[in-house]
């Protein structure tokens, strides 16, 4: 695949994982795939005995960890609902796209043809695996524009713009684009701000951009033990800094031309409800915005 070069990759952190290390260790990916398998009754292809069993150790000790993975899911359908229906948007990028779910290999992409007749999608994985599957995925399905990219999320200039050999297109960029950025901010250390201002600066007025994360919790809190738990966990992945980010810190990446919508910065339960009483142990803090590029 071709691309123009990439003038945004705007640190070293939250480069993307090597093969080896996929290989012999449990993933966010396929750990957070598990949970969706789990909830919708499906078993996925990709998901390895150790991702099962790190995801079993993280669901008795942070049962909560299940619900912020379903919400954050579900916040990523509102997203392209309401690009597709408030905003008429058919160009969708999604990054850290989910492993396809199930046996029928569903994606963002039979999301969006929920809403729209021919959407353009490119899913951007951080996983090479996940990246292969979804590539295979959206090979099934025999259509022209929607294409998996590998990239981290600093990597902003590739998965906009990189030219796909499967009938040759891009994005259209002078048309607005839906770019989802659900549950990276919490597994990358960097400097968001940044993120944002870059993304302005790519994507036309118009487009939506919908970001979620793991939020920060009173110090001694419930929640706040529930954290250090995941953290501990995750460190056995190769991504193992978690990063969790306050709500004052979340609504300071919307202050580079983005205008947020309605009801702004504001918790997962806001968009699909508390966390089910039979999910034991705190509720994980989730915050969640979408928000329209404008014109300045």
């Amino acid at each position: 695949m071709t691309s123009t070069p990439d003038p945004y990759s705007l640190t070293s952190h939250g480069t993307v994982p090597d093969l080896h290390a996929e290989t012999d260790n449990p993933t966010i990916g396929r750990v957070n795939g598990f949970f969706l398998d789990e909830t919708f009754g499906v078993r996925s292809d990709g998901v390895f005995v150790a991702d099962r069993e790190l995801a079993k150790r993280i669901d008795a000790d942070v049962p909560g960890y299940r619900w912020c993975v379903l919400a954050q899911q579900r916040f990523l359908y509102d997203v392209i609902a309401f690009a597709a229906e408030k905003r008429g948007i058919s160009q969708f990028v999604v990054l850290r796209a989910p492993l396809p779910l199930g046996p029928e290999r569903k994606t963002p992409y039979t999301q969006a043809k929920a809403y729209v007749g021919a959407p353009s999608m490119v899913l951007v994985a951080r996983e090479n695996m996940l990246f292969g599957h979804q590539e295979t995925a959206l090979a099934v399905l025999k259509v022209e524009r929607a294409a998996a990219v590998k990239a981290a999320v600093h990597e902003v200039h590739r998965p906009l713009h990189q030219i796909h050999e499967r009938g040759g297109w891009s994005l259209d960029l002078t048309t607005p684009v839906c770019l989802t950025m659900v549950a990276d901010p919490s597994h990358w250390p960097g400097d968001v701000s940044g993120l944002m201002r870059a993304y302005h600066e790519e994507l036309p007025p118009g487009s939506v951009i919908g970001v979620s994360t793991l939020g920060t919790a009173p110090p001694g809190s419930a929640a706040a033990a529930a954290l250090d738990e995941l953290a501990g966990h995750l460190a056995l992945t190769p991504e193992p800094q978690l990063t969790p980010r306050s709500q004052a810190e979340v609504e300071s990446w919307f202050d580079t031309g983005w205008k947020l919508e309605p009801p702004g910065v504001a918790p997962a339960s806001q968009w699909c409800g508390p966390q089910p009483a039979d999910i034991a142990g705190p509720e994980l803090p989730v915050w969640c915005a979408i928000a329209t590029r404008t014109a300045s």
